[in-house]
């Protein structure tokens, strides 16, 4: 996880920009993950979003347990998130 940023307007690039909303896995209820580009973007029910960089990104190839490492360590820098 690369370049890792918190943003306040995901909602409003989503209808502006081409992201690709990837399936939430089981047990992470309440999250919503999209890819674009190099940048991996995933939010919460509180509407806030982390934005961060994948070297070499393939959204065809992201697995659940990606995701789950992903918000475990969003949960360690971000333990409000």
């Amino acid at each position: 996880m690369n370049n890792i940023s918190v943003l306040t307007d995901f909602e409003a690039l989503t209808n502006t920009s081409n992201f690709r909303k990837l399936d939430t896995p089981e047990g992470l209820d309440g999250y919503s993950i999209y890819c674009g580009g190099n940048f991996v973007f995933i939010s919460n029910t509180s509407n806030r979003t982390i934005r961060f960089s994948l070297g070499n990104l393939n959204s065809q190839t992201i697995s659940a347990d990606d995701i789950h490492g992903w918000i475990k360590r969003i949960h360690q820098l971000y333990p409000n998130f």
